[in-house]
């Protein structure tokens, strides 16, 4: 059981930082494919995502967020996966929980 507890606090600082690198490279001004600034709510319409979802990826803490979203922010904002992870692999390293 305490393994499993490890990993669950592993798995939440994982998360966090996925969330807090989201919210500084995208979610800071909200800009639409012509690179107009909109509101949160266009944004989150124009990524298929809920205005709410973008709220707690802006948490400090973060949230335990679905791969559809990234993909969903990502395939709005023109960015592969593989970019995005690579930034975020440069940014945080390859073993954040230690």
């Amino acid at each position: 059981m305490q393994k499993k507890d490890v990993l669950n606090r592993k798995n939440s600082l994982v998360n966090k930082h996925l969330c807090n690198f989201i919210e500084s490279k995208f979610l800071r001004e909200y800009y639409n494919q012509e690179g107009i600034v909109i509101t949160q709510n266009q944004y989150a319409k124009l990524c298929g995502i809920t205005s709410s979802t973008i709220s707690k990826l802006k948490l400090p803490e973060g949230y335990n967020v679905p791969m559809s979203t990234i993909y969903n922010i990502l395939r709005h904002e023109r960015y592969s996966l593989e970019k995005f992870f690579k930034e975020f692999e440069n940014a945080k390293g390859v073993n954040i929980p230690n």
